[in-house]
């Protein structure tokens, strides 16, 4: 890991530039530099003034990034670019240049933060380029959307509760990218009128079919409004979003499974399940990597929550208390292909807090989970 210099003799070796950033590089590393659309593998530690760690890479892990899509600080954007593949660089960043009057959960508002940063891989990808849309003539929903219709696609628009996957760009009015998709990997999924995403975004996604290709601009009061996104969309901003519709997958039906004649087992904990499929293999361990699909309902069998209609399974490791306790105890129970409906008490669930607004205090809840892949 980099190895942070005194702040006495750090500050004397510091370039300032233009925007208050200060950085200093100790080693320049190759010719490889990155710009917008490159992805950057990269360790790093973060500090505040006092000299506390709010963040490091020994403790997660490398991590990648994309220039120019708004996933990073503007301190960031600014000076990874001034070192290439390999480059050790530290920098002092200014409040305006990271989270500003924003509080997050280890960065008080308002603070200076100082990094210390090597840039281990660059992979250069083409740059994003934004629909064109010269010769189309703009349409308006009611609501205030401007769009264009690039490509019309096939087939119908998307229904609420559909599971739609979609490649996506953010453009702010000055043609920063503030969040994209593209050259990222898989579409993302969302499902269609759910409000998994801002009131406009989601509006847009009810009118593509699949394969269209659309350009919204969306009024701020219908993107984030006053509030902004973070370092990302400042207040009161306009937002385009290029859009393509890559599938529709229609609405998964789910029904809790039916236990009728099967036998219930009582552990000593409280908690009561049911096997349906025993699976195979050895029994999942404390620190297995687990894959499951999981629907949850509250006792009088209302669904609040499932995997499946999202079509998008879980990952957890178990024993790291990512999940609740009586699916952490049912997880020791288990291996790859089983599937359990788990009756899990109160006490182990969500308890005298529960999760309002979908499951109250006090609230026994059950589960169907299906593991679909372990690893030891």
């Amino acid at each position: 890991m980099v190895v942070c210099l005194t702040a006495q003799s750090a500050l004397a070796q510091y370039t300032t530039t233009k925007s208050g950033l200060k950085y200093r590089i100790d080693k320049p590393g190759n010719d490889k530099h990155p710009g917008k659309g490159c992805r950057v593998w990269l360790e790093y530690t973060g500090r505040l003034d006092d000299g506390t760690v709010f963040a490091s890479t020994d403790e997660t892990g490398n991590i990648d990034i994309w220039l120019g899509q708004g996933q990073v600080i503007k301190g960031w954007e600014e000076a990874l670019p001034l070192i290439g593949e390999g480059g050790i660089m530290s920098l002092i960043v200014p409040p305006h240049l990271a989270y500003a009057d924003m509080e997050t959960y280890d960065i008080p508002k308002n603070s200076t933060l100082h990094f210390d940063i090597r840039l281990i891989q660059v992979d250069v990808f083409a740059p994003i380029e934004p629909f064109a849309v010269k010769g189309l003539k703009a349409k308006k929903m009611a609501c205030g959307i401007k769009y264009f219709v690039i490509d019309g696609g096939n087939g119908k628009p998307a229904k609420a509760g559909d599971n739609v996957y979609v490649h996506f760009t953010g453009w702010l009015p000055d043609g920063t990218i503030y969040t994209s998709t593209r050259n990222s990997g898989d579409p993302r999924r969302f499902t269609a009128g759910a409000g998994e995403t801002f009131e406009g975004m989601d509006s847009a996604l009810m009118m593509m079919p699949e394969g269209a290709r659309f350009k919204f601009v969306i009024p701020s009061r219908m993107a984030f409004g006053k509030e902004g996104y973070g370092n990302r969309v400042p207040s009161n901003t306009d937002v385009t979003l290029d859009i393509e519709m890559v599938r529709i997958s229609p609405e998964k039906h789910v029904a809790k499974w039916n236990a009728e004649g099967l036998d219930t087992v009582t552990t000593s904990s409280g908690l009561r399940y049911i096997v349906f499929e025993p699976g195979f293999g050895q029994q999942i361990v404390d620190h297995s990597i687990v894959t499951a699909h999981f629907s949850v309902y509250l006792p009088d069998g209302k669904l609040i929550d499932s995997s499946v209609k999202r079509e998008s399974p879980i990952r957890y490791p178990v024993g790291a208390g990512l999940i609740i306790e009586g699916w952490e105890e049912a997880s020791l129970l288990m291996r790859n292909g089983s599937r359990f409906q788990l009756l899990v008490p109160a006490r182990l669930a969500y308890g005298n807090e529960g999760q309002p607004p979908l499951i109250p205090a006090n609230t026994d809840l059950i589960f169907d989970v299906e593991v679909l892949d372990v690893i030891e």
